[in-house]
């Protein structure tokens, strides 16, 4: 029994110790799970707390260029008309519906495409595709409802006995006129700066522009008063000073570039015959008295499917009948927007592919901060992104070029437009950083929401813990860092962006601008030891131009090339 009793004791005591182990294993547990709960809310606070001081701390860059006044205008006009735009073809639709008419044949609409009236060319805008009903067998293009597409394309004069060339006297390469491709165009915008000023680093002089960076440069921007151009003192320096660039390069060709967003005169100049006789004389006086190689019109934007669209195109025959009439080689050119939804509203372009020699599309500013989308995006996406459906499918440069193609535009007057500036955005959450993600405001880089490639250079080299992203599916980079977020082009993209303009047989790349370019050498690697005054670095300047001209001259370039899927324009 005494031995029972001593059995049940240490039976007992056993129990007991067995119970403590087990609930010091518990309580071991629940502190490991505090701790690691603990060293996880101290890591999150911790890089909370970092990411709102350094978010706050950002070495933000000088401003290194002057944003012209008319470029944030053109986005606002380019705002405002597509929403226009958009708004009439939706009433359009509206009233088709309320009559009960059906679609016609090659008008059906297409997920949420719009039907945006009964042309020639049977045109419409779909979601990611833009189509032409009536191309030619051969796969060329007819700008009217007429048999023969030459006909169509080639406006003859009244009186035979002027016409100096039966294709209009247009400029034709020596390539060209051996029947050999012609050379691809590198068009180039500069926009004066104020040339009184004293020699800075970030203002660019037309002495320090390379003669043999472009083979075409337009100078602006120059205005309309009373149906002349109003030319003001910063522009005649320019043209004066351009003249030792056009000595160093014969080949170069100079244009004065006549508008954009905010010049103003087009709507009235337009009007009649007698105002465009007026702008015209004015215009052959301006280019004689500075020795200049032609024009180009930038007029952003005529009225969409309102008279001025037809008057815009009756200016550019009078400007092409007046060349032939005198026998003058001048070039004209046009820049025009390039999304299809605006251009088929405010453009003939048929008409454009008569009288112009080429025409550039302004092809970027797609995505930018607007209180109506707030929402970051890419500025000069190459090809639409998975996700994009409808309108946002057709913000990017491979769906506008489609568009004019199916429109009537030959493809060796297609020069695709590309820029050197980029969008900058204060995102709302510093932890959403995607494309689309919610945004607040403009960027605090650059001004009114650009921003050059030297102060992205700037803001590069100068901040630690900067994300850059590149998108495969559109060739366009991005970067981020606390609540900055910017859009812009590089020398990768731009190189994958080139080579889609050659693989494709375009007339050529257009650049805006050469101000936004890294024409002082900040983003070389020895930035800090360039001294622009006296030139030391000055081979690394331009480097956005610079490849672009290498690879549209064949230069076998590093960069990613467009996928297979879509190399060529569809």
């Amino acid at each position: 029994m005494q031995v029972g009793r001593k059995m049940s004791k240490q039976q007992g005591k056993y129990e007991l110790l067995k119970e403590d182990s087990n609930l010091r294993r518990r309580h071991t547990y629940i502190q490991g799970c505090l701790l690691v709960a603990l060293c996880g809310m101290s890591s999150v606070t911790v890089y909370a707390t970092w990411s709102m001081i350094y978010r706050q701390n950002l070495i933000i860059p000088p401003t290194l260029i002057d944003i012209f006044p008319h470029w944030r205008n053109r986005i606002a006009l380019y705002e405002a008309n597509l929403r226009q735009t958009i708004q009439q073809l939706n009433t359009q639709q509206d009233m088709s519906s309320e009559k009960g008419l059906n679609a016609a044949p090659g008008q059906e609409l297409h997920g949420n495409s719009r039907l945006i009236g009964d042309d020639a060319r049977n045109s419409y805008v779909s979601s990611g595709a833009m189509s032409a009903a009536n191309t030619t067998g051969s796969g060329g293009y007819r700008s009217h409802a007429t048999g023969d597409p030459l006909q169509a394309r080639i406006k003859q004069l009244d009186n035979e006995r002027v016409l100096p060339s039966r294709f209009g006297n247009f400029i034709y390469s020596q390539e060209a006129t051996s029947g050999q491709p012609a050379s691809p165009k590198i068009v180039c915008y500069y926009t004066t700066p104020e040339l009184r000023h004293p020699e800075l680093r970030h203002q660019l002089n037309p002495e320090r522009i390379d003669p043999f960076l472009c083979t075409h440069l337009h100078i602006g921007v120059i205005s309309i008063e009373n149906c002349t151009l109003m030319i003001d003192d910063n522009v005649r320096t320019a043209f004066n000073r351009t003249k030792a660039l056009k000595r160093a390069n014969p080949d170069l060709k100079i244009l004065t570039w006549v508008g954009g967003g905010s010049v103003g005169g087009f709507t009235e100049m337009v009007e009649n015959h007698a105002n465009r006789k007026r702008f015209i004389q004015s215009l052959k006086a301006t280019l004689e008295h500075y020795h200049l190689d032609g024009v180009d019109l930038d007029w952003e934007f005529p009225d969409s499917g309102g008279k001025r669209r037809m008057h815009f195109s009756q200016l550019l025959h009078e400007i092409r009948r007046e060349y032939q009439r005198e026998h003058r080689t001048y070039i004209l050119s046009v820049a025009v927007a390039a999304q299809g939804t605006l251009a088929y509203m405010a453009y003939d372009v048929g008409e454009i592919n008569s009288y112009a020699d080429y025409v550039n599309l302004m092809s970027y500013d797609f995505h930018f901060y607007s209180p109506d989308l707030p929402q970051t995006g890419l500025n000069a996406p190459l090809y639409r992104r998975p996700n994009e459906r409808s309108l946002l499918g057709t913000l990017n440069i491979n769906e506008s070029v489609n568009y004019w193609l199916s429109a009537g535009l030959d493809r060796s007057k297609v020069i695709v437009g590309l820029p050197t500036y980029g969008h900058t955005f204060t995102l709302v959450n510093p932890f959403n950083t995607r494309i689309g993600a919610p945004a607040s405001g403009y960027g605090r880089v650059g001004t009114l929401g650009y921003a050059s490639y030297s102060e992205v250079c700037w803001f590069l080299r100068h901040n630690i813990y900067v994300m850059q992203t590149y998108d495969e599916e559109s060739c366009s980079p991005y970067l981020h860092a606390g609540t900055e977020w910017i859009s812009y082009d590089d020398e990768r993209s731009l190189e994958c962006k080139a080579n889609f303009v050659r693989s494709n047989g375009f007339g050529g790349a257009m650049i805006f601008s050469l101000n936004t370019d890294d024409f002082g050498s900040y983003c070389a690697k020895n930035a800090l030891y360039v001294d622009a005054e006296s030139g030391e670095g000055r081979s690394e300047s331009f480097p956005l131009v610079r490849k672009v001209r290498s690879v549209l001259e064949g230069a076998q370039g590093t960069a990613s090339q467009p996928n297979q899927r879509d190399s060529s324009v569809r």
